[in-house]
């Protein structure tokens, strides 16, 4: 018996797979490869998986995680490669480690996330400009950007129960970068007290700017203490 911390990546058709979904295909996937887990007790036992926390449809990811029990332990490289036979399209299990039985799990312990966001310029402003000008275009969203996370604080209209209010988001950023093409690397609080989510951060934005600029977004890790 053996308590096995998995990371996989999520892409391609899997990021519109929901949550349960992803919990079933894992069921069906671990069954499939007769790899033998740990149930629950109970009228109706169910497979032990536990998922650090749960990744929005439509969002890809290099970063997920999810604990399960085994039977018996097998070689972590027999693991990965048994699993990624059968799993669908676009789920890939990058690596895994055994931890101890008695830690707490994954989802508990869960307190921030990192983001990539990638902007998708607008073709109508690109069209007419030259190279240079193509990269100054993508600076000037990129400052933007910055001066927007860079507020003391950053209010967003976000619904609440039953009505719309202004939030400050600016507390549940932790850290925030820019990559080498100008994406946004931000780091921020995730998991059953706060969750703040890249799309509210990029509705803020959006309207700080005054324009209704696309955005891709992919999840690249889970932090936990």
């Amino acid at each position: 018996m053996g308590k096995l911390r998995v990371v996989y990546s999520k892409s391609k058709e899997a990021i519109y797979l929901s949550h349960l979904d992803m919990i079933r295909v894992f069921e069906t996937s671990l069954a499939r490869a007769n790899i033998l887990i740990e149930h629950t007790n109970g009228y109706n036992p169910r497979p032990e998986l536990v998922f650090a926390h749960p990744l929005s449809v439509g969002i890809e990811s290099t970063g997920e995680i999810f604990e399960v029990n085994l039977v018996e332990k097998l070689e972590i490289p027999y693991f990965i490669r048994e699993l990624n036979k059968v799993l669908p399209s676009g789920i890939t299990v990058l690596s895994a480690e055994y931890v101890n039985d008695d830690e707490k799990n994954i989802m508990s312990r869960v307190y921030a996330a990192t983001y990539i966001v990638d902007l998708i310029y607008p073709e109508d402003k690109m069209e007419a400009l030259n190279k240079r000008e193509i990269e100054d275009l993508k600076e000037d969203y990129k400052k933007k950007m910055d001066e927007y996370l860079s507020q003391d604080n950053i209010l967003v209209l976000k619904k609440s129960k039953d009505r719309m209010e202004r939030i400050d988001i600016r507390p549940q950023i932790i850290v925030y970068d820019f990559t080498l093409d100008r994406g946004l690397e931000i780091t921020v609080a995730t998991g059953s007290r706060e969750n703040l989510k890249p799309d509210t951060i990029m509705a803020g934005y959006i309207e700080y700017i005054n324009e209704d600029i696309k955005y891709n977004v992919k999840r690249t890790k889970i932090l936990y203490d």
